[in-house]
């Protein structure tokens, strides 16, 4: 509960997790409902601190405790700290939700807004989000259509988490046994060792498969057996459809119900659609913007897509294959062509990457870039387990402005698997809090403190993409904690600083000289760099027209009333090199759109991505090997993107950086298309 430092992680256990965060939770909610009493005062004139002060004494606290919750649920998961974050993240979820639907502080927050030629640039801006949070909310609608707002809300919580449940139901509901191994022979052992009985012996069976993705999506690419592929392909694209299971687990009538409910939503908002309705809270700002990028990349990349199946089912009937290549084929000829053009042993490219070199590389860069220097200040705060590092973040005057934990190896039995950074605690002026951030990786234990730690090409670029995060959420210079680092910032804008770092990994100059041997001390091969390079391209075309598929049928569905089976196979044909199977029902478990973050905004990876190449394109149009020139375009980068997050509204921030609105032509390019 202690917000002025880093959290004291040996006094913390499950339960004080709970009263602390059940405590502060029930203290925000008594606090705003006093402040919201006060504002009904209409006599008294409203300012900027009056309104907004009150409620950032309250947030700063909570936001911090659930903050710390959320990581020990993912770091020390074996501990109860999964079973304690679902008790109390629907209560404290609640409670920040109240300022939302208040009708007496969304008035006040009008009347502040009249004033808007007194506040700064953060200030309009944090009103405006209030007044748009508060009117998609439903504030301004009376008697029976508030009624009805509310209730739809409710049943399309209710029936989000009903779509997910069957999901998950039905996806644990899935085993198989194998016992051939020569069907699995050409698997990677980590992935043997999952799957095996007997995880001290992965190479006798047998071995069970599942539909967990660590699981499955390895299993196509590895599985030689065609009939066994098609099996768990099967299974996977029917999660919760009527053809894997009875009725009552099924999704195929509950996507229409959540489809009625949005457009319910939209239209007592005063939308034409949900689509349009989503727009208001992103960078895209109109349905047009997106048809437009959609439109110009099929354009560009559904020839070229066609092109790279063409030449699979080549190479795919070269090697024997007699049949014609579907999409439970896909991934293992994909991954075979691959090895065959490229032939990389990415045992022996992760001899090129050993952590500390690669992150001390990362550290560089970022001085390099933005003038800032990083420390690692292991012991002087307590962690959650003896491997996790901290380090502090120095500006260009060498004054501590924030900090971070890395937690950087796995631990199967405690930690969630994957690569994250997350916001512990956000910039407040008026609280006088520091950001600080957790970074975690799952990387291979050392096996002895003299032994490095060996990082194969994706987990350097995921190390990359998280820490484009951090940057965000440690550099912010924003005062108030509701638009620090990337609180606020449009959601097909987040991945943008992400993606922005990783541009650097797909530099052949920068990738050399991040390499480094871990035990001659020589950089990369050239030859090895530039197939590591090219084999990262391999049917980026493909890729590309398949995330416009998903794209597109995610806006036909908040769009158009046709049903999602017709809308899924007509905007199959309009974008997708492989016939559609009658067998496929891969909606039923689209849980992105339906019951996640994404509904009307699957739009947004590619969005960041096209901003993203835009954006790293500025670096190598002054020459990315010349320092000055380097670290003149990332001051500029550090003052908008990173500095103001979502204290400015992305589009305004991208011009600031860029002096125009964005092109798709850098990631066109970036991709190979002319």
């Amino acid at each position: 509960m202690q917000f002025k430092a880093t959290p004291k992680f040996s006094a913390i256990t499950p339960d004080l997790c709970v009263t602390g965060c059940a405590k502060l939770a029930i203290e925000y909610e008594t606090r705003l409902g006093l402040h919201i009493e006060n504002l009904k005062d209409i006599s008294r004139e409203k300012t900027f601190s009056d309104v907004f002060d009150p409620i950032e004494e309250v947030s700063v606290p909570l936001n911090t405790a659930w903050r710390t919750a959320k990581n020990l649920n993912y770091v020390c998961g074996s501990k109860m700290y999964r079973t304690v974050f679902s008790r109390i993240h629907s209560q404290v979820e609640r409670a920040k939700n109240e300022r939302w639907i208040s009708e007496p502080l969304y008035y006040a927050v009008k009347e502040v807004s009249a004033n808007s030629a007194n506040l700064t640039d953060f200030q309009r801006r944090l009103v405006d989000l209030y007044l748009l949070e508060g009117r998609l909310n439903g504030i301004e609608l009376h008697g029976n259509e508030k009624q009805r707002f509310v209730d739809t809300l409710k049943v399309l919580a209710l029936e989000r988490t009903n779509f997910r449940n069957r999901v998950m139901l039905c996806q644990g509901m899935y085993s198989h046994r194998i016992d051939n191994f020569g069907a699995i022979s050409e698997m990677p052992r980590n992935i043997l060792t999952y799957m095996a009985e007997n995880h001290l012996n992965p190479s006798h069976g047998p071995w069970r498969l599942t539909l967990q993705q660590n699981i499955y999506q390895p299993f196509l690419e590895y599985c030689n057996d065609r009939t066994l592929r098609w099996n768990a392909w099967y299974a996977f694209n029917n999660r919760a459809s009527v053809s894997f299971v009875d009725q009552n687990l099924g999704n195929h009538k509950l996507i229409e119900d959540l489809r009625r409910y949005r457009r319910d939503i939209a239209k007592l908002l005063g939308y034409e659609n949900f689509f349009e309705m989503s727009m208001e809270t992103k960078m895209a700002g109109s349905v047009e913007n997106v048809l437009n990028m959609i439109e110009t990349f099929k354009v560009k990349f559904r020839d070229v897509a066609q092109e790279e199946i063409a030449d699979l089912q080549k190479f795919a009937t070269s090697e024997g294959f007699k049949d014609k290549l579907q999409m439970w084929d896909l991934a293992y000829w994909r991954r075979r062509q691959q090895q065959h053009f490229f032939d990389i042993d990415h045992n022996l490219v992760a001899e090129y990457f050993p952590f500390k070199n690669v992150l001390h590389e990362l550290f560089q860069l970022c001085k390099a870039m933005f003038g800032i220097t990083i420390k690692d200040c292991s012991g002087e705060v307590e962690t959650w387990h003896g491997d996790v590092q901290y380090f502090k973040v120095y500006d260009e005057n060498d004054r501590h402005i924030s900090s971070f934990f890395l937690d950087a190896y796995s631990r199967p039995e405690d930690k969630l698997g994957g690569a994250w950074m997350e916001m512990g605690q956000e910039r407040s002026q008026l609280m006088g809090t520091m950001p600080f951030s957790y970074l975690v990786l799952n990387l291979p234990c050392p096996l002895s403190p003299s032994q490095p730690v060996l990082m194969r090409f994706s987990d350097v670029l995921s190390l990359f993409h998280e820490f484009g995060h951090g940057l965000q959420q440690l550099l912010t210079q924003v005062p108030y904690s509701e638009l620090a680092g990337q609180r606020n910032v449009e959601w097909d804008a987040v991945q943008v600083c992400a993606g922005f770092l990783q541009h650097w990994l797909l530099e052949p100059s920068f990738l050399k000289k991040l390499s480094l041997h871990y035990v001659t001390k020589e950089k990369m091969p050239e030859e090895l760099l530039m197939k590591l390079l090219k084999s990262h391209y391999h049917m980026s075309a493909y890729d590309m027209m398949r995330q416009l598929y998903l794209t597109a049928f995610d806006m036909e569905l908040h769009i158009s009333k046709n049903h999602w089976h017709e809308a899924m196979t007509h905007t199959w044909g309009e974008y997708m090199p492989l016939p559609l199977s009658e067998d496929d029902n891969h909606p039923c478990s689209f849980t992105h759109i339906m019951s996640d973050q994404y509904p009307a905004a699957y739009y947004s990876y590619q969005w960041a991505r096209m901003i993203a190449a835009d954006v790293f394109a500025a670096f190598k149009e002054v020459g990315i090997e010349d320092p000055e020139k380097v670290r003149a375009t990332g001051k500029r980068f550090a003052e908008t993107f990173l500095y103001l997050g979502g204290g400015v509204p992305a589009s305004e921030i991208f011009r600031r950086f860029r002096g125009r609105d964005p092109s798709l032509q850098a990631l066109q390019e970036h991709l190979g298309i002319k």
